[in-house]
Formats: structure tokens, sequence, C-alpha cells
């Protein structure tokens, strides 16, 4: 017991424990309704976003546009096309493909308006960034950008490859190490979650594990923003009072600055090969 609260203890000044236990639960659930079936997570998600809505007075206005765009608009608009019929699904097929295109590729982009708060690693995020939308925007156009392929329950995004998810996943989780996302502490695990789901996924359905990230990434990404608004709105847990350190700075200091810039200039380098070559 005591060596559990001390791994506890140890791990808390980088990780919110408590919120990233419920955050687990929280995807075990949306991963048993994802394979079952999307409508009890779409009753949930439309619940989910009301609550915000009407009792949210402590968030900005950018805050509460980034939940929107992740819950009701994200999430929710992709179960809703789920639980729709065949016959409407493969109607509205090329609409929905061309939101869903619009989606991944915008919010890729708008990662590059990340500030860099005066760090190497920010900056060269940047460089990696951009590297990473060409090269998954070449694999769309390989497909005609015919994204979107249809399933039972599943939203399967088939444009990306395995590699391509590696490599934004050491991107993501070293953007969140930037100051504007302060501790980053309720977030650092949201690559482990959303590539976890991935192969939970593949395992489930049976389909290859670079079309599961699509969802896995879905339902990662607005389940941490909705927990997040509601555990703060209704002081659920404690809330996150190192949220706005920059525990990078503190703990790793400017060489740890210049190792994860090199990190991201490797990224950078490898999606740089990738479209040179025509590789996945």
């Amino acid at each position: 017991m005591s060596s559990t609260v001390d791994l506890s203890n140890a791990i808390e000044p980088f990780i919110d424990v408590q919120f990233n236990s419920w955050l687990t639960l929280i995807l075990a659930f949306a991963y048993v309704c994802a394979i079952q079936g999307p409508r009890l997570l779409l009753l949930a998600v439309l619940g989910a976003s009301a609550t915000i809505a009407l009792f949210d007075k402590s968030s900005s206005a950018v805050q509460m546009i980034k939940v929107v765009a992740l819950l009701p608009l994200g999430l929710g608009s992709v179960l809703a096309y789920q639980t729709m019929s065949r016959s409407f699904k493969i109607r509205h097929l090329s609409a929905f493909t061309a939101y869903i295109n619009f989606a991944v590729y915008g919010n890729i982009v708008m990662m590059l308006g990340t500030p860099p708060g005066g760090t190497l690693r920010g900056l060269c995020s940047k460089v990696a960034c951009l590297a990473l939308f060409i090269w998954v925007v070449q694999q769309g156009y390989r497909v005609g950008f015919k994204t979107v392929r249809l399933h039972n329950n599943l939203f399967v995004f088939t444009a990306v490859s395995k590699s391509w998810i590696f490599a934004h996943a050491i991107y993501r989780f070293i953007l969140l190490t930037l100051p504007c996302f302060g501790s980053g502490r309720r977030h650092r695990l949201m690559e482990f979650y959303s590539l976890g789901l991935t192969f939970a996924l593949s395992l489930a359905t049976g389909l290859p594990f670079e079309h599961c990230f699509g969802m896995a990434d879905t339902l990662t990404a607005p389940a941490a923003a909705g927990w997040s608004a509601i555990a703060t709105t209704f002081d659920l847990i404690p809330r996150d009072t190192r949220k706005n350190e920059d525990l990078v700075a503190k703990t790793l200091g400017a060489d740890g600055d210049l190792y994860l810039s090199g990190v991201l200039l490797a990224v950078a380098a490898f999606a740089c090969y990738k479209i040179g070559t025509g590789r996945k």
C-alpha cells in the first residue's frame, strides 16, 4: 500500500493521477459503446455538451469553442452519422468525407498557430507540424481524398499510415510540453490513450491498426476536454494547482528544450523523407 502511495506522490507533479484515473474509466465506457453501438455514447456526448453549456461559467470563450468543436461538432457529428441507416450513410458519404477531411486537416494546420513560448522546441514544433501536414495530405491525395470507409459502428479514416500515426504521437506529446499548455498534467497521457484505444479497436474489429486511429483519437480528445470541463465546473476532483507551471523548464531546463527540439526536427526529417520517397 505504501509503495502505491509513494508511486502516486512521485508522479503527481507530472500527471494528475485522479483526473486520469477517471478519464481511463470514461474512455473504457466510450470504447465499449463504440464497439457495441454508438447510440448510448451519442446520448452521453449530447448530455455532457448540454451540461457544460448550461453550467460552465468559468471557461474562457476560447476554451468553450474548443469543447464545442470537440464534443458536439466533433465526436457528436461522427456518432450521429454512424447511427443513421446504411442507405443514408451511403447517400451522404461524400459530404461526410468532406466534413471529416476539413476537420482532420484543419486541426493539424491550426497547431501551427501554437505559441512557441520563447522556446526552441516551440519553433521546431512548427517545422514538424508542417511536415506532418504535408505528409498526411499527400496520403489523402493518393486516394482522391476518399478517406472514409463505411463501417457499421466505427468511424474509419483510411488515409493515414502507421508510421505517420507514431510520428504524430511523438510530435503532439512534445507539443503539450509548451508553456501555453501549462503543466500539462491532465493531458500528458493523451497519446498513450489514443494509441491504446487504436490497438484495442483494431483487436476487437479486425480492422487494420491505422484505420482505427481516427476513431480512437476522436474519442480521446473530446473525452479529455469534456471531463476536464465538467470536473472543473462541479469541483468533482481537486483543481490542478500546478496548471500554470512550465514543468519542462523547471525540470529539464535549457538542455531539455534542446533535446526535445532535436526530436521534433528528427520527426520533421522523417516526414520529409516519406514525402520525398512517396512512402507511407
